[in-house]
């Protein structure tokens, strides 16, 4: 699991996980991505940034080109 092993220095309650691993499961889903591949690392780096930088809702997907 991505998020949980690459979030693991960061502080996120329950619902940020949550709200994070479906956002990397749209992700990988629209990418046609394995959850367990290198991808899907990079893909949850990203995303894990994106949201600590503040983005949030539409202009975090927008900035994943998720639709």
């Amino acid at each position: 699991m991505p998020i949980a092993r690459l979030a693991k220095d960061s502080v996120f309650e329950p619902e940020d996980l949550t709200f994070l691993y479906e956002m990397l499961d749209q992700l990988c889903l629209l990418r046609g991505i394995e959850r367990q591949s290198h991808e899907a690392e990079a893909a949850a780096l990203a995303l894990i940034a994106r949201y600590k930088a503040g983005l949030r809702g539409d202009e975090l997907a927008q900035s994943l080109e998720i639709k």
